[in-house]
């Protein structure tokens, strides 16, 4: 990403700083080791040679989660700050993060920014088995810097200051699997994707799990399930459940897609093995002789693969869930 930034010249014939451009294009974004939890993090720096870029960022803006357009934003000086600062020789992490740190090199100048606006931009970038990888995008603008002798060097319309990665497990992998998910009612696709089945899912944030359903009417039938024989769906090779990872919002209209299109990045991991269960449960009719039929929905031993996603690579099957609640499906009928 292009972090090359025009300034005005502020140079004195005694020598004093003299800034035209900064480019730190092929700097990486660095933090410094130690923190439990990567979203914690608020002081980054990039290096280049005997300059550094510091931005120390107001907590709570770095999260697991997609983000919302706008939504995670913070204000310089008043929340976060910016400084840029000129060494006497090559600098390394180690000057920012080691206890001691090193003696040399010294500080000649910093200028400090006075003014600017950040938006961080999170979404996944990558799903594997076990996790969900987060980029954060950290971009600045109306950014305004002052060297040490008070002089307005400029106001930046756009600094894209670099990414920064986290990761999270995924749903699958939680200790108790799906459990973010159990609190969030079940929806049904108007029109199913897959021709034939029902389709009822569930959307959270960048993720969504559904249900293709076979032959509902035979699955969710209106009556009661005897006690302990519940109906039984075999999952084996079919593909029923899955769990699919965007690197964008989700929402009804992709939980009900057949495809996303080129511009959205997607994951899956589907059920090759295990057992669906529905146990149903019956109502009194009400003042219209209408019957509420609650269909309780479960996985059992539940095998999720991530599907080989090109030359050289490989299914890969995560260890057998023993159960995963999707939560109920209602039907009613007229007597």
């Amino acid at each position: 990403m292009f972090l090359g930034i025009l300034l005005g010249v502020c140079a004195c014939d005694d020598g004093d700083l003299q800034i035209e451009e900064v480019d730190f294009d092929a700097s990486n974004i660095e933090t410094c080791a130690g923190l439990d939890n990567p979203t914690e993090t608020t002081f980054f720096f990039k290096i280049d040679q005997d300059e550094a870029l510091l931005l120390n960022l107001e907590s709570g803006l770095i999260q697991n989660e997609t983000s919302q357009v706008a939504t995670l934003a913070s204000s310089i000086p008043d929340a976060s700050n910016l400084i840029y600062r000129f060494f006497s020789d090559n600098v390394t992490s180690a000057y920012f993060c080691d206890a001691l740190p090193p003696l040399e090199p010294t500080v000649i100048k910093e200028t400090t920014a006075t003014a600017g606006d950040i938006s961080v931009d999170s979404r996944v970038d990558t799903l594997t088995a076990l996790t969900k990888n987060y980029s954060h995008t950290i971009t600045i603008t109306n950014l305004s810097l002052v060297n040490d002798q008070g002089e307005q060097l400029t106001d930046l319309s756009t600094l894209v200051y670099g990414d920064f990665s986290t990761q999270s497990e995924n749903s699958a992998n939680l200790a108790v699997p799906f459990s973010n998910f159990l609190e969030v009612a079940s929806e049904e696709c108007n029109i199913s994707p897959n021709q034939g089945s029902l389709r009822l899912y569930k959307v959270i944030n960048d993720e969504f799990i559904f249900l293709d359903v076979p032959n509902a009417d035979t699955i969710f039938k209106n009556e009661a399930t005897p006690d302990s024989i519940p109906i039984q769906l075999d999952l084996a090779n079919s593909e029923i459940f899955k769990y699919v990872v965007l690197n964008t919002l989700a929402n009804n209209d992709l939980a009900c897609a057949a495809s996303f299109g080129d511009d959205i990045k997607s994951w899956s991991l589907v059920s090759t093995s295990g057992i669906l269960t529905v146990e149903t449960v019956a109502s009194e009719p009400d003042d219209n002789g209408t019957i509420t039929y609650t269909h309780d929905i479960s996985l059992e031993n539940m095998v999720l693969t991530s599907k080989a996603s090109g030359e050289g690579t490989s299914n890969v099957n995560l260890a057998a869930i023993p159960s995963v609640s999707f939560g109920t499906y209602i039907t009613t009928m007229v007597q």
